[in-house]
């Protein structure tokens, strides 16, 4: 599934208000400016990749979007969906990732 870059952002900021809490709007904004500047097909999956590797990479979050199934192991992106790739199972689209248990939304 591919996404016009504003609704992937959108759909971004959803998954990661929920998951996070509010106060991200401004880096995924950023993200979607310097993914916009790529020459790649897929910038929604650009934007979600960079996005979650800057909340792993500033120890913002280093397993965001946690796996509700495991809860040790980030979901990765692919597809339109969020993927539980320990055990090849599609958890959501984008934009209805799931509340961690004890998360700020």
């Amino acid at each position: 599934m591919r996404l016009d870059l504003t609704r992937a952002a959108e759909l971004l900021e959803r998954d990661v208000e929920r998951t996070l809490g509010p106060g991200y709007g401004e880096l995924i904004e950023g993200e979607m400016l310097a993914v916009a500047e790529l020459a790649r097909d897929d910038l929604a999956y650009a934007l979600v990749e960079n996005m979650q590797q800057l909340l792993h990479d500033e120890f913002i979050d280093t397993t965001w979007p946690a796996c509700p199934r495991h809860s040790r192991h980030p979901l990765w992106y692919e597809d339109g969906a969020w993927w539980c790739t320990q055990d090849g199972v599609r958890i959501a689209p984008l934009g209805e990732v799931p509340a961690a248990p004890g998360s700020a939304a």
